[in-house]
């Protein structure tokens, strides 16, 4: 009976340090897999919100707010409400590399984008730095498990703060 009881106490010591230190918001508590392990593979999107409002990517005109679209198009009218976005994705490999796919159809045409990045954990493996065409984002990890990272991002501008929160599923093989 002693010996069940010191068993009894270690295990639950056990479980109380690992239930106790979470490393990420929404978790998981505890992993055999290291961080860089569970973050490499390709993600996709599947939810975005904005101050906890989701945010459908086929809602372009609010995301895009009162941005002059001819001056991104070139001049060439698009009428905004065509366009249907059909995938987003990134891919992280362990050496540090990956890439980000965009693409989108307008009325009968697909469009898509591949953009190289490099990425890289904080000391804590807290937070991850994306590079993207030389611009360096900074997302900290609120959930990374096997199958789901969530990401969030906060900007203030002009005194205005917004907060984003992407949620990514992995890639099934």
């Amino acid at each position: 009976m002693k010996k069940f009881c010191i068993l009894a106490c270690i295990i639950s010591g056990f479980i109380f340090v690992f239930m106790s230190c979470n490393k990420y918001e929404e978790g998981p508590s505890f992993s055999w897999l290291s961080a860089t392990k569970r973050i490499e593979g390709t993600w996709v999107l599947t939810e975005t919100t904005v101050n906890d409002t989701v945010v459908s990517l086929n809602d372009l005109t609010s995301m895009l707010g009162d941005v002059d679209l001819d001056s991104l198009t070139g001049g060439i009218p698009i009428d905004i409400s065509d366009i249907t976005v059909t995938a987003v994705k990134l891919t992280i490999e362990k050496d540090g590399d990956g890439n980000f796919f965009f693409a989108i159809s307008t009325g009968f045409f697909p469009v898509s984008r591949t953009e190289y990045i490099t990425w890289s954990f904080d000391d804590d493996k807290e937070n991850i730095d994306i590079t993207i065409m030389s611009e360096v984002q900074s997302f900290e990890i609120i959930r990374l498990t096997n199958k789901e990272l969530w990401l969030r991002r906060i900007e203030t501008t002009d005194g205005l703060t917004t907060t984003m929160v992407m949620k990514m599923e992995k890639e099934k093989d």
